[in-house]
C-alpha cells in the first residue's frame, strides 16, 4: 500500500534533460576525483556519487510527463 503512494510522482521532460546533465557531470566530477585522489576524496567522492546516482534512480524509477 505505500509503495503505491509513489506512484503519483512524475517529472517533466525538461526536468528530465536536468537530471540527465547532473548525472553525466557529477558521474565526471566522481572519476576524475577518484583517479586523483587529492584532499578529502573520499568525502568528494560520496558526495557526486550520491547525487549521480540519485538522479539516474529518479529517472529510472519515476515516470515522465508526456
Amino acid at each position: 500500500m505505500c509503495f503505491f503512494m509513489f506512484f503519483d510522482f512524475s517529472y517533466s521532460p525538461f526536468e528530465g534533460f536536468c537530471l540527465l546533465l547532473s548525472m553525466i557531470i557529477f558521474g565526471k566530477l566522481f572519476r576524475e576525483n577518484w583517479k586523483n585522489k587529492n584532499g578529502k576524496w573520499v568525502v568528494k567522492s560520496w558526495i557526486y556519487g550520491l547525487i549521480s546516482s540519485l538522479s539516474f534512480f529518479v529517472m529510472v524509477l519515476l515516470p515522465m510527463n508526456n
